[in-house]
């Protein structure tokens, strides 16, 4: 298995397939590929997906059948880095939902993929983000922390790293028999596992600030809780404008579905959410 840190070097110009069908959602989406920077030469491809029989014209690349697929085939075909896509927001019960269209691709997409949400305050480009960076110290993670390292953030952008300490342990009528020090030694356990994730983290992420003219600020943070809880609760409760983590998906699939963290996050965050994957890590969990 190659090690992520001999791939630090790595990033190039990225290919991202923008999808687009005109909604309100897909808004979010062309803002979100507008405010975003990416690495110079990077290449932004907008494609519109109809299923009606006849052609529409459209600036974009406007393809025909069924959007879920549609999207996913090009996105293969082409070798997309990153497919980004809007998401139409809330349900009957004002719940942020995704969409059919962002659910299947953010749980079939063999690439990254950035489910859109507005931001609360839309600026010119080169606004600071705040970028919520959740690892939890898999080669997953891993791979989200490269994506940021990587990226060519505004200056004065903010990066919050957060692990989630979760603890299994549940009382029930036999655990008078356990000693009084076992919950604690659990998430005294769960602590150093977080705190190891985060420094890695850190580690990189001050390694990438000596090659930017304006570093990022760097903050941290390890919660008790469940991790999709701690993730969308520390985004709301920080103003996110990005949450960022890797999926563990499933193997055994011809592609890779979503991790119930990440389907979790890319649910109920307030905000865009990306989900890194790599073509590496995908091939080597088969």
């Amino acid at each position: 298995m190659r090690d992520l840190a001999t791939r630090k070097s790595m990033r190039k110009a990225m290919k991202i397939l923008l999808a687009v069908d005109g909604s309100e959602a897909s808004l979010a989406a062309v803002e979100e590929a507008a405010q975003t920077p990416w690495p110079e030469g990077s290449i932004v491809r907008i494609v519109s997906v109809t299923d009606i029989p006849f052609a529409i014209e459209s600036p974009a690349k406007t393809l025909k059948g069924d959007p879920k697929i549609v999207i996913l085939d090009e996105a293969e075909r082409w070798g997309a880095d990153l497919i980004v896509v809007g998401t139409h927001g809330y349900d009957a019960l004002g719940r942020i939902r995704l969409s059919s269209v962002s659910r299947v691709v953010a749980s079939h997409a063999k690439c990254s993929v950035k489910i859109a949400r507005h931001r609360k305050t839309m600026c010119a480009d080169g606004r600071a983000m705040r970028i919520l960076l959740a690892v939890d110290g898999s080669e997953f993670g891993g791979a989200a922390v490269e994506e940021v390292a990587n990226r060519p953030w505004p200056p004065g952008s903010e990066v919050h790293v957060v692990s989630a300490i979760h603890l299994s342990f549940m009382t029930t009528p036999e655990t008078w028999a356990l000693p009084d020090s076992y919950c604690s030694h659990l998430e005294e356990a769960g602590r150093e596992l977080a705190g190891s994730a985060i420094n890695r983290a850190i580690s990189r992420l001050l390694d990438s600030n000596k090659e930017r003219k304006a570093p990022l600020t760097l903050t941290n943070e390890a919660i008790v809780s469940h991790a999709a809880e701690a993730i969308i609760e520390t985004a709301k409760k920080w103003s996110a404008d990005l949450v960022t983590l890797g999926s563990h998906g499933n193997s055994g699939f011809k592609r890779c579905l979503l991790g119930s963290v990440s389907y979790a996050v890319a649910s109920h965050a307030p905000c865009s959410v990306e989900i890194v994957r790599t073509p590496i890590l995908q091939e080597e969990k088969k």
